[in-house]
């Protein structure tokens, strides 16, 4: 996944047709950081994407997102990927699991549908044609055009304003169903804003 396009899919669960507009901050400019009392063998953003062709910029109009990536993340292409994201809220000094979750536990099955929704916010941006392709081809390269992101959404319930950062993790599972040595983890803190009612 590209920068802050984590974070739009963790906007896009709460995201509903009619409801309170909200908009995420992130906290820090390198958007990604180390997850927090990981397990032996976990590797970061960096373990997973080679970002350096890779642009985005944030101004008050959005994310503008362009360039390339190369994948990184050392597994086999028979592997089955488990893509989980959980996001967090700040209480009083502890991050609090909230309601809202994504698990995807053949990630590669669903990398280009369109009814996903990294489809709409990643994977229809993707400009050469790797559709046989997933995050399990080390060495594969992902052309971006360039394109406009909002870190805006809507929900119809009530959102708690402040602190929240999204848990993203990769699993990768061999063909017997052994979960490989390295997974993928890193987390996004940003702050939520409420925009209108």
């Amino acid at each position: 996944m590209e920068r802050k396009i984590i974070l739009l899919a963790v906007l896009s669960l709460l995201c509903h047709v009619d409801g309170t507009e909200y908009e995420l901050v992130v906290v820090d400019e390198e958007i990604f950081s180390t997850c927090q009392d990981a397990a032996p063998g976990t590797l970061d953003i960096n373990g997973f994407l080679d970002l350096s062709e890779f642009s985005a910029s944030m101004d008050s109009d959005g994310v503008t997102v362009s360039g390339n990536t190369t994948l990184v993340w050392d597994i086999e292409l028979s592997d089955l990927v488990q893509l989980s994201i959980k996001l967090l809220y700040f209480d009083r000094g502890s991050w609090m699991p909230t309601v809202f979750s994504l698990v995807s536990k053949d990630f590669c099955k669903f990398m280009y549908d369109k009814n996903q929704i990294w489809y709409k916010i990643w994977t229809r941006h993707i400009t050469n044609d790797i559709k046989d392709k997933c995050v399990n081809v080390p060495g594969a390269k992902i052309m971006l055009e360039t394109y406009m992101l909002s870190l805006t959404a809507s929900t119809t319930g009530p959102l708690r304003l402040g602190r929240y950062k999204a848990n993203v993790m990769f699993q990768a599972f061999d063909i017997h169903g052994r979960e490989r040595p390295t997974r993928i983890c890193f987390e996004i803190l940003g702050d939520v804003f409420k925009v209108k009612k």
